[in-house]
């Protein structure tokens, strides 16, 4: 079930330096992701192969010139002193809004995958999801383990597009995360609450195909809600941060990193769309 949401292509724009490898091998990650939740039998990992290649074909032609689109738009407001709030705030939600593209073209592989979903393989999912949970709450277990795992991932993602940061900079998303920690307890609940939602489904056909239908078409739906809002809270926080108050700190040599990459990552995800 969780497959899709672990290869979100969008996460390829700032975490994979070469988009196209990460394309050549998406059909392997994402059949080696579902088997080590689901132990799928041989049948299972072959169909599902075919399957999530034909996904593939269809994101790279269809959504990948609307990521490269994007990314073209943002680039002339790297040079300003500070960008266009709203125009940068619109371009966020479209990437929000790739992630939840992503996951519906998948729709119907995923609900082919869990209609042939034996007992013992949703026994197997629940003990590697709910084994997944305890371990971030291990590593989440402080305040301030949180702060730093959230650090890593938000420095990670920023030095991918600008370079290194500087000492003042990191100090600023330190800050940032102490003001506004990332809702991680509520992320492990609303991983049990759908956990439950697809376990409960799973003796009913037409239930579990909903269910799953509903849930890649927009994942938001069946999410706890409490989560929904507090992890909203924190991105559009994070946002007005970046826009507002990190812009301001970037060097003259950061801006040319970042207008190079968002226009060096839209030419090859461009070139990937036309590739067969």
């Amino acid at each position: 079930m969780r497959y899709a949401l672990l290869i979100f292509f969008v996460i390829a724009l700032s975490a994979c330096n070469r988009s196209d490898i990460f394309f050549r091998f998406a059909d392997d990650l994402a059949v080696s992701k579902t088997d080590d939740y689901f132990n799928l039998t041989s049948e299972q990992r072959d169909d599902l192969r075919k399957d999530v290649q034909k996904d593939i074909q269809n994101i790279k032609k269809e959504l990948l010139p609307q990521v490269a689109k994007t990314l073209r738009e943002i680039e002339p407001e790297v040079q300003k002193d500070k960008p266009n709030a709203e125009l940068i705030s619109r371009h966020f939600d479209e990437f929000q809004n790739y992630f939840k593209k992503v996951s519906a073209y998948f729709k119907n592989t995923a609900v082919k995958v869990s209609l042939k979903l034996k007992s013992d393989q949703y026994t197997h999912f629940a003990k590697e999801l709910r084994d997944e949970i305890k371990e971030t709450e291990s590593s989440n277990e402080l305040p301030e383990d949180s702060l730093n795992q959230t650090f890593k991932r938000y420095r990670r993602s920023i030095e991918f597009w600008i370079g290194g940061l500087s000492n003042d900079q990191k100090e600023k998303i330190k800050k940032f995360i102490s003001t506004h920690p990332y809702p991680w307890r509520l992320q492990n609940q609303s991983k049990e609450f759908v956990l439950k939602q697809f376990l409960d489904s799973k003796e009913n056909p037409e239930k579990l195909k909903k269910f799953v239908a509903d849930f890649y078409d927009d994942f938001e739906a069946v999410r706890l809600p409490a989560y929904t809002t507090a992890l909203n809270e924190h991105t559009k926080a994070f946002q007005r941060f970046l826009i507002e108050e990190f812009w301001q700190s970037l060097s003259k040599e950061q801006k040319k990193n970042l207008k190079e990459n968002l226009l060096a990552r839209a030419e090859e995800l461009e070139k990937i769309s036309q590739r067969p």
